[in-house]
């Protein structure tokens, strides 16, 4: 989940316009879903991450905008007559992921297919070894004043450098601390590719996520890669 917030550039004021989720189901199957403001605030089931939800009564429309978290071609969207049931139980067997992983090998011809790097259609989900991991700071953008944390990923073939940006740069620095077990194997979902200078920069964006050394068959593959 992550809010949908515009910026008035004039008063530099941010409006919350709703969430957007990311749902999964026991098919292995992804699609966004959006909740605007007002239906969140009334609802009468709070929705958290890693749960599961008996979800009626929603519309669908083509999924459309830059940077699309996953490949679906559809949006999910809530309407006010749209429920929401909790399950207590997990007998779906859904896993908690899904990532669409891009080879680092790949990153430079992706984002120079695109016309416009600044919006490409879709974002990219990489995973690679933390190389080169620079701690936080805090630098002055058109935004005002961000938390950013730098480091470069590889998979021994391939590096390419990594900045993640807000609340997921505190994130990544609290977890990087707390790392144990090296190589540190991070995965990095809804990235935005650019090129400069004959090189892939790579940056997070409000609907990425960041996970270090997760359990998961793609990290120890990584790991004895």
């Amino acid at each position: 989940m992550w809010p949908s917030i515009s910026i008035q550039a004039t008063q530099g004021r941010e409006n919350l316009k709703g969430y957007n989720l990311i749902l999964l189901n026991d098919n292995n199957s992804h699609v966004q879903a959006f909740i605007y403001a007002d239906q969140w605030n009334s609802m009468a089931v709070n929705i958290d991450e890693g749960s599961i939800y008996v979800i009626s009564n929603f519309y669908t429309k083509e999924a459309t905008g830059s940077c699309r978290p996953v490949s679906s071609k559809i949006l999910i969207n809530f309407s006010p007559s749209t429920t929401v049931q909790k399950l207590t139980e997990d007998d779906f067997m859904i896993p908690l992921h899904k990532f669409e992983f891009v080879d680092l090998g790949d990153l430079f011809s992706m984002a120079t297919k695109c016309p416009n790097d600044e919006y490409p259609e879709y974002s990219t989900d990489i995973i690679g070894v933390v190389e080169d991991f620079e701690h936080i700071s805090s630098i002055k953008t058109k935004f005002g004043q961000r938390n950013i944390v730098r480091f470069r990923i590889t998979d021994g073939r391939n590096s390419h450098k990594v900045s993640i940006w807000g609340d997921l740069a505190v994130k990544a620095e609290n977890d990087y601390n707390k790392a144990v077990e090296t190589p540190v194997i991070s995965i990095v979902t809804s990235t935005r590719l650019k090129t400069y200078k004959y090189s892939v920069q790579i940056s997070s964006l409000p609907s990425s996520k960041l996970f270090l050394n997760m359990d998961s068959d793609s990290v120890v593959a990584m790991r004895y890669r």
